[in-house]
């Protein structure tokens, strides 16, 4: 009896302790889904917009911005300068108000309306960014960004041109005149040996005149005969004036042997009247296997020596 009442306190102490235990993986669940629910996102578009302008004209863009989430946002529009620093084409925003000693600046230049939107859930509101260049503005690049950031203290996660923690539009403005339109290959490289595929390939170009760029460029591999083995464009990207930018590519194949050439060609410039020429070769030889190939075909002919030897009939001297 008293063993049957032990096992039966042992039940009960089970059962609260499962279902302490249920009861906390059920609040750990609904706190979780709480936040997924109340988590707040919006995406603007375009991320970027480009304008071509003669010093005294102006220009509009509209710019849409779309709550996807479940309750309204309010967001403060604002324009900011930017500058990069990196190769990488990473923007980073200059402070409101900022005046830097920096030719490429115009945030002076242009206006958001309205610069207080509201955007209802599912739905989608616009602003737009104003543009007037001065009659004695100097030719050549300037960069700025439209930038919106919540009316709230949360951080919410959003989808867009990302600039530090703001989301934004990066605006690229071309004012019309004598530019200076240079840029050059700094390096166009692949491992000088290699075992085995994949081939990484990596090429910087940088910007040394007053514009951005927008490279265009081809590379084809050919073997040791002349014959196009394989071939890549690199990416779409900008390049800001007196930045550099690098380009990563791989030549996704493993089984490769000899000798190769690589030849990049493209262009750059406003006309896209400007060439970019480089040239890298590199071998892909399977030393390992190769080594390994000779030594496996010694030792059979050595064996294959050695039993020949052994197996010849030996004279009997008298």
């Amino acid at each position: 009896m008293k063993k049957a009442c032990q096992k039966k306190t042992k039940i009960k102490k089970s059962l609260i302790i499962a279902i302490i235990f249920g009861l906390l993986s059920l609040m750990v669940g609904l706190r979780r889904t709480s936040a997924q629910t109340n988590q707040r996102t919006f995406t603007i578009s375009p991320p970027t917009i480009n304008f071509n302008l003669e010093p005294g004209k102006s220009e509009e863009k509209t710019i849409k911005i779309t709550n996807n989430s479940a309750e309204p946002m309010t967001f403060v529009i604002g324009i900011q300068d930017f500058i990069v620093n990196d190769n990488s084409g990473t923007p980073e925003l200059l402070p409101s108000g900022f005046k830097p000693d920096n030719k490429y600046a115009a945030s002076t230049w242009a206006t958001a309306y309205p610069e207080l939107v509201t955007v209802q859930p599912g739905k989608t509101a616009t602003t737009t960014l104003y543009l007037r260049v001065p009659g004695n503005a100097r030719p050549g690049g300037k960069y700025i960004s439209l930038t919106l950031r919540p009316l709230s203290s949360d951080s919410p996660d959003g989808s867009g041109a990302a600039v530090s923690t703001v989301i934004g539009t990066l605006a690229y403005i071309t004012v019309a005149g004598d530019v200076e339109e240079k840029a050059q290959i700094i390096s166009f490289t692949a491992p000088t040996l290699s075992e085995y595929g994949p081939i990484p390939f990596n090429t910087e170009i940088k910007n040394l005149g007053d514009l951005h760029i927008n490279p265009k460029a081809t590379v084809e591999v050919k073997n040791l005969f002349g014959k196009k083995v394989h071939s890549f464009a690199l990416d779409n990207l900008n390049i800001f004036p007196g930045t550099s930018r690098i380009y990563e590519n791989n030549w996704e194949t493993k089984w490769l042997f000899g000798r190769y050439t690589a030849n990049l060609s493209g262009y750059y410039g406003q006309n896209n009247q400007l060439n970019l020429v480089a040239l890298a070769s590199f071998w892909v030889i399977p030393y390992k296997l190769i080594a390994i190939v000779l030594l496996a075909t010694a030792l059979v002919l050595i064996t294959a020596f050695y039993l020949k030897k052994r197996n010849e009939p030996q004279e009997i001297e008298e």
